[in-house]
């Protein structure tokens, strides 16, 4: 093998290595993307919860049953109930 055609097998090993350097920081960029969507995601997700947690506690002021409440939002009895003793984290990962 002569000299060119070392380099034209190093230039290829070159062009591979580059173009999987190249495809592994798109994937990294996604990563962060999706990192990103998701910590906006569960800030939503935390709001909602807490609005959902304020009409609960309206309408159960206002005499609605807890059980008519569980049952409109497809909940647990129980669940309601963690949710009303401020005990969110165990109701969420119950129900979900």
């Amino acid at each position: 093998m002569d000299k060119e055609e070392h380099f034209e097998l190093l230039r290829e090993s070159a062009a591979e290595v580059q173009e999987l350097q190249d495809h592994l920081q798109k994937i990294r960029k996604q990563e962060a993307e999706l990192q990103a969507d998701r910590v906006a995601t569960l800030e939503k997700l935390k709001k909602a919860r807490k609005a959902r947690l304020t009409r609960i506690t309206a309408a159960i002021e206002d005499r609605v049953p807890k059980a008519q409440v569980a049952r409109e939002l497809s909940m647990d009895r129980t669940n309601l109930y963690k949710l009303l003793d401020g005990n969110e984290d165990a109701a969420e990962a119950t129900a979900e």
